[in-house]
């Protein structure tokens, strides 16, 4: 139990769209975490923005993303295992510093000018070295700040942390970089990494691992081993994995700004914004529903609407059009990723969430970076609109492959693992780690 004594509860969860909310330390997590990746946002629309200035070139706009997924790739699964293993709130406190200073370093070297390509790439890859342990580490922490039965409504409300933000970052990069240049977004990034690590120290829950019984390769395989078992867990990753890298980038929709649609730095913003609004919509469509609990249909069915709503964002010749159909990716992606998290929270056992996310940081964080370079590299051959539309069709054909081949997937239910819906939820709690609200 915990050392603040019983845990009390809110008395009232019933119909609620923000119950997890009332949860002291989830607040905390989220508020933090949600001004975190406005700047987050802010600094990847400024970095494709600045690589594309400098090079004029799509090939050298997408290889940035190389840079961001070799890590994650290659040590993706050791920073699952390192999540298993160790406290994960320090954890998450050493690479938000990092983070914060790798933003830091980018922003001095652009304000003094004369930044070379090779030092956004060498920052990037620092960045997305940190990244392999923040990931998996802030996901297995997750269920520690609320009870299980309120977990798919926390899930809903976590989607907004990063898609959400999509509306507000990007469109403050824009009006950054027209403004005080590039290194301005830089500077408010690593500012917002400030407040993340205030709210951890004042977050009282804790999620301390496993320690360090055993061999660490051994801890490695057993996580890969355990993903390949488990279908449903397996076809969520493949899924993800296609859409990662011939989903929505950086890169293409910059492209797409400055080459196809001529509306510039500020219409890339507009674009970014428009699809975190879709997000929102999303959210709160998903959140207003309460837990429905048909996960699996609802995640095959967006997965599905979001590679139509890409592929004819692809043949848009209208700026208006394009906002309206980056909208619904947005919203469409966002209710994905939220019954996608959900499914592999409640799938997973706590002594293997953490490898259960090293493993899909491979599908998530280290694929979706070379979906930039998959951009730069179909561009030139086929055409931006051409590369995105076979791309939008490719990922609902692949949905619809895994709902044939995994048809647990379609028929996943909150009730069969324990979760009712929010008007019959159960006051009871996960084991001692959720901390009273207030």
């Amino acid at each position: 139990m915990s050392d603040k004594g019983p845990i009390r509860l809110p008395q009232r969860q019933s119909g609620n769209p923000l119950a997890a909310l009332q949860f002291r330390d989830f607040r905390l997590f989220w508020i933090s975490f949600f001004i975190s990746n406005i700047g987050s946002w802010m600094q990847i629309t400024a970095t494709s923005w600045l690589l594309y200035e400098l090079t004029n070139s799509p090939l050298q706009l997408g290889l940035n993303g190389v840079f961001r997924a070799v890590p994650a790739i290659g040590f993706g699964l050791f920073g699952g295992t390192i999540a298993d293993r160790f406290d994960r709130k320090r954890l998450i406190l050493v690479t938000q510093i990092g983070l914060m200073l790798v933003a830091f370093l980018l922003g001095f070297l652009t304000q003094a000018g004369g930044i070379r390509v090779w030092q956004i790439y060498a920052l990037t890859l620092v960045s997305a070295i940190i990244g392999t342990l923040d990931g998996p580490a802030r996901q297995a922490m997750f269920p520690s700040l609320v009870p299980r039965s309120v977990l798919p409504n926390a899930v809903a409300l976590n989607s907004l942390l990063w898609k959400g933000t999509v509306l507000i970052g990007p469109a403050l990069a824009g009006i950054a970089i027209s403004t005080v240049g590039t290194a301005g977004a830089f500077f408010a990034n690593a500012l917002s990494f400030v407040v993340v690590v205030v709210a951890l120290f004042l977050i009282r829950a804790s999620s301390p691992g496993t320690g360090s019984a055993g061999h660490f390769m051994r801890n490695v395989s057993e996580g890969v081993t355990y993903v390949c078992r488990q279908k449903i867990i397996l076809g969520v990753m493949v899924m993800e994995a296609t859409s990662s890298i011939f989903g929505l980038d950086q890169a293409m929709l910059t492209i797409f700004a400055r080459d196809i649609l001529n509306v510039g730095a500020t219409g890339l913003g507009f674009l970014q914004s428009a699809r975190g609004l879709g997000a929102l919509i999303g959210s709160g469509l998903l959140i207003s529903a309460g837990q429905p609990r048909h996960q699996g249909r609802i995640l095959l069915a967006s997965a599905i609407l979001y590679g139509a709503s890409f592929a004819f964002f692809g043949v848009s010749h209208s700026f208006t059009f394009s906002l309206f159909l980056l909208a619904m990716v947005g919203a469409t992606d966002t209710i994905w990723g939220a019954t996608r998290n959900t499914i592999l929270q409640l799938t997973s056992t706590e002594a293997m969430r953490g490898r259960v996310f090293g493993v899909f940081q491979l599908s998530n964080r280290g694929l979706s970076p070379l979906g930039q370079t998959e951009t730069g590299l179909m561009v030139p051959l086929v055409g931006a609109r051409e590369a995105t539309f076979f791309g939008g069709l490719l990922v609902a054909a692949v949905t619809l492959v895994t709902a044939r081949k995994v048809p647990g997937l379609s028929g996943f239910q909150l009730e069969d693992h324990g979760i009712q819906k929010q008007g019959d939820l159960p006051l009871k709690d996960r084991a001692g780690i959720v901390q009273p609200s207030g």
